[in-house]
């Protein structure tokens, strides 16, 4: 078909193209005078044409008398691309002759050219349809390159004759398109229609020579087969007499064989056996009985070989395999398997094969495998079931012994050896009550445990028991009888549990329920036991008792600073101190964390408790050596007594916690009775610490500053930053009334850091208001040390403040030093590494030892203010402060004296050379407007002086 319309296409070519030859020279004769305005333009068409209609004639002509010159894969676009060349031809003619449409305004007799253009090229069209009329798509290739160019020329260059020149040829490019279509399809079906009448017309000359030829064939075998008729007529009488005889013989045969496959049917069905016959050669295999045995019906059992990897259990599937081989390469005499097989509705049962082959070929191959599979899921079950059983009976945890009837051992279990040291061969044969056995607990226990057992069956208690070795032990023993079938008695099952490791847990954790795992003192649980105990005796002779409650001072800050593990080393040696001083206690006990208590119930006077207290402050207020630190604790004690302060446990307890916060807060160190008001004052304190947290988050605290002055200039030199709190109700408060508590309550540190960046950005608005360099010295404590992050804190705020590091002090107690004072020692020369100078506070009231000057970085002393206060009515502390000056001057050190509050004081300082001073007799300590009044008047008063300070 396809070749018919190439040869259709290729005989209108010629005609088309001479038609095509003839439109051109029309249209350039019809635009000839456009030459002198467009000659480029209208040789280069004119030239383009006559090529493409060269360049299509030609590959049309060779297609067509030498197809072989052209590629394959070429032949097929050689008529579309002709199409496609032709009709890019009046493509490019209407997009450069659509111009000459005239106005609407012109003429009509200017419309000629445009007409006979259009004219032209529907001629072309209508000529291109009727050479590809069965080239539908060269066709459409065709038009639309004729057609599209012009048509949307006139669509981009809108007039009123324009449109209507497109609209009428987008309507007839539509009448082509759809007309070549139908024109198409109406000759695809002329052709299909020639094409078939002219191989009818082959088939039927064909078909007639063949029925000649076949009718005289025809002829010769009717003439044969009239001959054979007759012959097989004579044996055919022969044969049925035959057939008759052999069908007599095989019907009894038959009969006798159905009868003998019956009985075996039944033998099958009966045994749950299933026959399997394999034709190795064939992969045909016949089952029976496999539907009962594994669900499958006989229609799936058709492909049961096939099948075999994906029923056979995976663990299994690789030794049935090789089992297989092995007897078909004679390596067995049968083949024998036992393995898993899924069951039709999922689950996996237990098969057993057995076969061999039955037949072999001349090569020595098998060709036929006979054999049986039977289900033996229910053995193989009892085979695991005893196999757990006696797994259970050798690895239980518990000692088992099995008992015949008459309670004679008959097995035990290695557990049972470990825990009694008898072996089974020892107890076999032996009664279970055999008193050459030594086991007393079952000789006494014998009457309860046979009653036991012959009313309930069973019997379960402890009991002691004896080992082989004579230690006697506790033991669980349960013991039951079994019955078989008939309920007749034929075995005695025991077990028995060693109850020793759990009495020790039990004794353990009796031990740890009342007593403290650190120290091995009491603890709370034991404590309560006793003091209501000693409460109970008091109250029945009439007697007091006192409840001492002690707590450590400053533990908390040595236990989060140092390390808990030394904190627990600490608590330890507390709790030896305590014992060896309170060795007439009724009970020392250990609450939790630092918190000690002390009942004592003889010689409770308050005066023998006053020195009993005195003596447990002054040995823990010796150093505790841990390690490498040498660590000073203070302890504070409060005592309740009864019936004085209270006849009930809880009441007794807590009215001696009210007495110890009292003592803590009157700075530790001692003792406290309780008192109502010390209950009164507590609850204050409580209300006060909750007023303390919220003050930090409210910003409430300000700092005020006392001057400080060089005694060889008499100008402000520092200032010492000190905090005070703007209690909202209370109104102004000092710091004794609240830095006790914050540092009892772990707040010092954050009030600390507050008074840092409030001191630090003041100096800094002094600098910048030109009132000189006023350094400030601000108050650091212990906690603050020993938290780790001084440091960061100092780097911080410097930072956010913009202060030299210079014009900041950092003033340090010397009780501080006395703990961990290597870091103590590492961190304040990181800190004097950044320039900020550090003073000893309170120098000569301390414990520690003058060394510590040498040892610390230390920039300025301090001198209490007890020893100026002295000055001129005390030579001891005159000569005290006289030393502290001369030692100052030999290391190099600046001292500030404190407290000076009189002309006297001022006298005698001066008159030693100090360096600085403090006190009531220059400032109290003032707010930050204040002190700028002050500096103000230094500035003016002394502007020289001051710039130079």
């Amino acid at each position: 078909m396809d070749n018919l319309q190439v040869q259709q296409v290729i005989q209108q070519m010629p005609f088309f193209g001479l038609v095509s030859l003839v439109a051109i020279i029309a249209v350039a004769f019809l635009y000839s005078s456009e030459l002198d305005e467009r000659p480029l333009a209208v040789y280069g068409w004119l030239g383009w044409a006559l090529t493409a209609v060269t360049a299509s004639l030609t590959g049309i002509r060779q297609l067509g008398h030498h197809p072989e010159q052209i590629p394959v894969k070429l032949r097929p676009w050689i008529i579309p691309l002709s199409a496609a060349l032709l009709g890019s031809i009046w493509g490019f003619a209407g997009i450069l002759f659509v111009k000459a449409i005239p106005d609407v305004r012109q003429a009509f007799s200017e419309f000629y050219r445009p007409t006979l253009f259009a004219v032209l090229i529907s001629w072309q069209a209508i000529t291109a349809l009727s050479t590809y009329i069965t080239r539908f798509k060269s066709f459409l290739l065709f038009v639309s390159f004729a057609f599209a160019p012009g048509l949307l020329y006139l669509a981009m260059t809108p007039s009123l004759i324009n449109n209507s020149m497109a609209g009428v040829g987008s309507l007839f490019y539509c009448f082509l398109v759809l007309a070549g279509r139908r024109l198409g399809e109406i000759s695809f079906r002329s052709q299909w229609l020639q094409l078939r009448n002219e191989d009818l017309i082959r088939f039927l000359e064909s078909s007639k020579n063949t029925v000649e030829d076949v009718n005289r064939q025809l002829g010769a075998e009717i003439q044969e087969r009239r001959n054979a008729e007759a012959q097989l007529q004579e044996i055919n009488l022969n044969l049925e007499q035959k057939v008759r005889e052999r069908t007599l013989a095989l019907s009894d045969i038959n009969r006798a064989l159905r009868s003998s496959q019956e009985r075996l049917t039944l033998a099958i069905d009966a045994s749950g056996i299933g026959l399997w016959d394999w034709n190795l050669v064939t992969n045909e295999i016949y089952h029976s009985n496999f539907e009962q045995l594994l669900g499958y019906s006989r229609l799936e059992l058709k492909g049961f070989m096939g099948q075999m990897q994906k029923i056979i259990h995976p663990d299994d599937y690789a030794q049935v395999r090789r089992a297989l081989l092995n007897h078909l390469r004679k390596r067995r005499p049968l083949y024998e398997a036992s393995y898993r097989i899924r069951h039709r509705l999922g689950h996996w049962i237990w098969v057993e094969d057995s076969g061999r082959v039955v037949a072999w070929n001349e090569k020595g191959l098998p060709i036929r495998l006979i054999g049986t599979r039977r289900d033996i899921t229910p053995e193989r079950e009892t085979e695991e079931k005893l196999r757990l059983s006696a797994s259970v009976f050798e690895h239980a945890a518990e000692g088992i012994y099995i008992l015949d009837n008459e309670m004679r051992y008959l097995s035990v279990n290695p557990r049972f050896t470990q825990i009694t040291g008898y072996t089974d061969a020892e107890l076999h044969g032996r009664h279970i009550f055999d008193e050459g056995q030594s086991q007393p607990g079952k000789q006494l226990h014998y009457p309860t445990i046979m009653q036991g057992l012959n009313h309930e069956g069973e019997w379960q208690g402890e009991i002691t028991e004896t080992r082989k070795n004579g230690q006697s032990f506790p033991e669980w023993l349960h013991i039951a009888a079994v019955h078989d079938g008939h309920n007749d008695l034929t075995h005695y099952v025991g077990i028995i549990s060693d109850l020793s490791q759990r009495k020790e847990a039990e004794e353990k954790l009796r031990y740890l329920s009342n007593y403290d795992r650190l120290t091995g003192l009491a603890n709370r649980n034991l404590f309560r036991d006793r003091l209501h105990a000693a409460i109970l005796r008091a109250r029945d002779h009439n007697k007091g008792l006192a409840v001492l409650y002690i707590d450590m001072d400053r533990f908390r800050t040595i236990n989060d600073s140092l390390g808990h593990e030394l904190g627990d080393e600490l608590l330890k040696k507390v709790a030896e101190r305590l014992i060896n001083t309170a060795v007439s206690a009724d009970t020392l006990a250990r609450l939790g964390s630092d918190e000690f208590t002390v009942i004592l119930d003889q010689q409770v006077t308050r005066h023998n408790l006053e020195s009993y207290c005195e003596r447990i402050i002054d040995e823990l207020r010796r150093p505790f050596r841990i390690g490498e630190h040498e660590l000073l604790l203070g302890v504070s004690i409060g005592v309740s007594l009864f019936p004085e302060h209270g006849r009930e446990l809880q009441v007794l307890m807590n009215h001696a916690d009210l007495a110890l916060h009292q003592a803590k807060r009157m700075g530790g160190n001692s003792m406290r009775f309780f008192s109502e008001d010390v209950h009164v004052v507590s609850v204050e304190q409580v209300n006060l610490e909750s007023a303390l947290r919220k003050a930090i988050f409210r910003d409430e605290f300000v700092v005020y500053y006392q001057p400080k002055v060089c005694l060889a200039t008499g100008l402000i030199v520092g200032m010492e930053a000190l905090v005070r709190w703007m209690h909202p109700s209370m109104g102004l408060l000092g710091p004794g009334q609240f830095i006790p508590l914050a540092e009892e309550a772990g707040l010092i540190s954050a009030i600390g850091e507050i008074v840092l960046d409030k001191a630090c950005r003041q100096t800094r608005i002094w600098q910048d208001m030109g009132l000189g360099r006023i350094s400030t010295s601000v108050n650091v404590v212990a906690q603050q040390l020993h938290r780790g992050n001084l440091l960061e804190i100092l780097d911080r705020v410097l930072v956010n403040t913009g202060l030299d590091p210079t014009l900041l002090e950092l003033e340090i107690t010397e009780s501080s030093l006395m703990e961990d004072r290597e870091h103590v020692k590492q961190m304040l020369e990181d800190v004097r590494q950044r320039g900020i100078k550090i003073a000893l506070d309170d120098f000569g009231t301390g414990y520690s030892s003058l060394s510590y000057l040498k040892r610390f970085p230390i920039d300025i002393l301090k001198i209490d203010q007890s020893f100026i206060y002295e000055i001129g009515h005390n030579e001891n502390d005159e000569a005290i402060v006289r030393a502290i000056f001369a030692m100052a001057q030999s290391l190099g050190l600046k001292v500030v004296a404190e407290g000076v509050e009189t002309e006297e004081h001022m006298e005698f300082l001066r008159a030693e050379s100090c360096d600085l001073v403090q006190g009531f007799y220059i400032s109290r300590p003032v707010p930050a407007e204040d002190i700028n009044l002050l500096l103000e008047r230094q500035r003016q008063a002394q502007p020289l002086s001051a710039s130079a300070g």
